[in-house]
């Protein structure tokens, strides 16, 4: 199995996600209209419910078992038994979905969720879980090009299925949930197919002593994680469990627009964490601490502000993107939106800060870290979530999306603070580039969206204007990037390696 080099993988990971924008868009324009807020709001709280718990479940494992077979790579006993780990994830999450039957709890634990939406959202969060760890061992053994390849083809051909099924008038809840199905187990068998060839024996057998081998392995990481995971399962589904009690349904559906609208800001840079976290493991297998320090002080700064590029652009004209994803149904997810569209800026910075922890097997700071995060933000989550009369100010949509930013923002930068007392990081220096580079991208995007407006070419929701604003927009941050490289953690000199390497590929193309 031919290896690919970092930058080739970053790049069709890059082009994969590029691709997968419009797919991702149109999936989230569709959706909303079909099911309506209070139908998409519980499609989201009890899909996310499914999500958190599997990640319960997951306790760290894939996070080990990525960290192990990037070192490791010919050792196909790992895969062998982390197959294992899958089927026993599987089955206690399908178990517990069955709590929706029984009288009583299941209203009290999914409030006006319809039950039998429940074992359905269970066995797509095993789906989509299974999926990413599979993506993630083609990551580890180097052969990301093939995978993302596959990926592109099956999202393309997946979300042309979709809009079929809604132009037809097809498209609701149960049949939504068979696309996805459909399109999930697809991924994973293109995923495993990359992966023939990787190893030189293939056997699923293990005796018991390999077993109990890989067993303490795989504990003696993810143990000191169980209450991290305990505590992520229980205050981040509790806090959308407060949304739906004290708010209702629409309010989750306002605030999962908002919350996908962030996601589809941050594809981009979620292209690239996954490889810089495999250097960063390699690099401290190696005991090369300067390594890991120049990856984080080189890539951070560059997808804080693609991060930021797309966040500011989205929170200045967050009504006309919520007019393109939900439509007039969905006006009051404005604020939200626009609160939301700011979470992936930090997002980049916490999943390299948070691979500094894994990398270096530091789980159990990671754990205190989170813990400490998750019981703060529960406990904004309800001054913001809950009526007058429980001591709250019942913000709905809105004081949800309020807790999540501020939260990732304060723990974000405290990580990065821990990782520079790990690896030689300016930690100073990357604090400063997000106030600069933020302050940049938020006046740009202001500055043309108010040029736009004032030159009568449509309001704040115009769908035409707002694109007109966007490549604006795009023509200034990018003369600003060429005349202020450090906008992006680059130099001069980096620019100009890019432009020679870019030259030197097309002119070797068109010989």
């Amino acid at each position: 199995m031919t290896q690919q080099t970092l930058a080739k993988r970053y790049a069709f990971k890059l082009l994969a996600n590029v691709a997968s924008i419009p797919v991702y868009l149109t999936m989230e324009a569709v959706l909303p209209r079909a099911l309506g807020p209070t139908g998409y709001g519980n499609y989201s709280f009890a899909t996310n419910m499914f999500q958190q718990f599997a990640g319960f479940l997951d306790m760290g494992t894939s996070t080990c078992f990525y960290n192990a077979l990037s070192r490791r790579q010919q050792e196909f006993g790992l895969v062998s038994f982390y197959v294992r780990v899958a089927a026993l994830v599987l089955a206690i999450t399908m178990l517990f979905s069955l709590s929706a039957y029984v009288p009583g709890l299941g209203q009290w634990l999914l409030p006006d969720v319809p039950a039998w939406i429940v074992p359905l959202a269970a066995l797509w969060a095993f789906l989509s879980w299974w999926g990413r760890v599979l993506r993630s061992m083609n990551d580890a053994l180097g052969v990301t090009v093939s995978s993302e390849i596959s990926r592109t083809v099956l999202n393309l051909v997946s979300v042309g299925a979709l809009l079929a099924l809604f132009l037809l008038g097809w498209l609701n809840m149960g049949t939504l949930f068979a696309h996805q199905y459909v399109t999930l187990i697809a991924l994973a068998v293109g995923y495993a197919m990359v992966l023939r060839g990787g190893w030189p024996a293939v056997s699923f057998r293990m005796d018991r002593d390999t077993r109990r081998a890989y067993t303490r392995e795989f504990a003696d990481y993810s143990t000191p994680l169980f209450v991290q995971a305990l505590a992520s399962t229980v205050f981040l589904v509790a806090e959308r469990w407060l949304l739906q009690t004290f708010n209702g349904s629409a309010q989750q559906g306002f605030f999962a627009l908002s919350q996908k609208v962030g996601m589809a800001c941050f594809l981009f840079v979620s292209a690239m964490t996954p490889l810089v976290m495999r250097e960063l493991s390699i690099a401290w297998g190696k005991g090369d601490r300067t390594e890991m320090g120049r990856l984080m002080d080189r890539f951070a700064p560059l997808l804080f502000t693609v991060a930021g590029y797309f966040s500011c652009f989205t929170a200045m004209e967050a009504p006309a993107v919520v007019r393109i994803f939900g439509g007039a149904d969905y006006a009051a997810a404005i604020l939200p939106v626009q609160i939301m569209a700011l979470y992936p800026v930090h997002q980049a910075y916490g999943q390299l800060a948070g691979s500094v922890f894994y990398a270096t097997g530091r789980t159990r700071t990671m754990r205190n870290m989170a813990v400490t995060e998750y019981i703060l933000g529960f406990g904004l989550s309800w001054l913001l979530l809950a009526p007058a009369d429980k001591f709250g100010f019942g913000l709905g949509a809105m004081g949800l999306a309020v807790k999540t930013v501020l939260v990732q923002f304060l723990s974000v930068n405290f990580m990065l603070w821990m990782s520079s007392r790990i690896i030689p990081l300016n930690y100073l220096r990357n604090v400063a580039h997000q106030a600069l580079c933020l302050a940049f991208l938020g006046g740009a995007a202001w500055a043309c969206r108010s040029l736009t407006i004032a030159t009568g070419l449509g309001d704040a929701q115009d769908i035409v204007r707002f694109f007109v604003s966007g490549v604006i927009y795009s023509a200034l941050v990018g003369g600003a990037v060429l005349a202020v490289p450090q906008l992006v953690g680059l130099t001069r000199q980096d620019l100009r390696g890019l432009a020679t390497r870019a030259l030197g590929r097309f002119r070797k193309s068109g010989t």
